[in-house]
């Protein structure tokens, strides 16, 4: 039987925020899926997402992002859980991190919102933070720290483009070796 993990970019809705630095979690989501030609991206308004879903090597991927706004994340997550029967600890939930340094992230189990308001809809909908985090760095490289509200909504500079292009790859190459197919190579 096959293991399922939801893989949820986190986002704002629409053309207007499609380029920002709080985008960055849909953003990868959406790069993860075009690895995977034949997928194709379904509105599942019910479940307030899209989704594509994959299947590879006896693991099926629901690749997701909001129709909402971040900060109700929680509503789409819970949605998919429920709809798709997924444990909590089959869920990865993917977005941007103010307190890393742009071509950093982290993978993390259990933790808090840190202030991250479309993280603190999904513990709260959820009632729980044990589900794991790929925390993408978004903080600029040459300057000193910034304010998450004066920094989400901008958008990456041609050289911070660059640089999430060359990371993506390694973030999935993290994923398939941490979390989804821990132990089964």
């Amino acid at each position: 039987m096959a293991q399922t993990f939801l893989l949820l970019g986190l986002g704002n809705p629409g053309k207007k925020y499609e380029k920002t630095r709080h985008n960055i979690g849909a953003n990868f989501i959406k790069w993860f899926q075009g690895q995977y030609p034949q997928t194709e991206w379904k509105v599942q308004k019910k479940n307030l997402a899209q989704i594509a879903e994959i299947q590879e090597n006896n693991i099926d991927l629901i690749l997701a992002f909001p129709l909402v706004f971040m900060n109700e994340s929680g509503k789409t997550v819970s949605r998919l859980k429920k709809y798709y029967q997924i444990p909590l600890s089959q869920i990865i939930v993917i977005h941007d991190d103010n307190d890393l340094k742009i071509g950093t992230f982290k993978i993390s189990f259990k933790r808090g919102s840190a202030g991250h308001k479309g993280v603190a809809s999904i513990i709260e909908n959820l009632k729980s933070n044990e589900f794991y985090r790929l925390r993408i760095g978004i903080q600029p490289l040459a300057s000193k720290r910034q304010k998450a509200e004066d920094l989400v909504l901008k958008s990456f500079s041609p050289s911070e483009q660059q640089i999430m292009k060359t990371n993506f790859p390694l973030m999935k190459k993290r994923l398939e070796q941490e979390i989804l197919y821990e132990g089964k190579a």
